[in-house]
């Protein structure tokens, strides 16, 4: 059975994080909004814990830069009834730099822009079967 609120010790805990990132998160990402007890001490609730699991994620294991985990964090929480447990447990979602010329572009002051694309667990799996079965195949042969 899980807490209705954790203290911010806690979701240190929890997540393998010192306070004062999470506390420097909750200022940076507008889906992290713990609410205080009449003590003014954070009280997360269980939405909350899960959005700095994902916040840990984005930064940590996928190494976006605080304004790609901020924009992948709107795009999360802006979808019609997200499972933020999903994001939390299922790492389907993966970042991969495109590298084609094609999707270079630059800014004013001159500056090479590559965007990155999402690619889902289910279709990296895909495309390693598939190199899997060339390799086997050229090996045969």
């Amino acid at each position: 059975m899980q807490k209705l609120y954790y203290s911010i010790s806690e979701v240190s805990t929890i997540v393998d994080e010192e306070q004062h990132i999470l506390r420097y998160w909750e200022k940076e990402f507008e889906g992290l909004k713990p609410k205080k007890n009449r003590g003014g001490n954070r009280i997360y609730a269980h939405k909350d814990l899960l959005v700095v699991q994902i916040i840990k994620k984005l930064i940590r294991t996928n190494k976006l830069s605080l304004k790609g985990a901020k924009e992948q964090l709107k795009k999360y929480l802006a979808q019609d009834n997200v499972n933020l447990e999903h994001f939390v447990h299922n790492s389907e979602i993966t970042q991969v730099q495109s590298i084609s010329s094609d999707n270079i572009s630059s800014d004013k002051s001159g500056g090479i822009h590559k965007p990155k694309q999402l690619v889902t667990k289910e279709e990296l799996k895909e495309i390693s079967i598939i190199l899997e079965d060339a390799l086997n195949f050229l090996r045969s042969n």
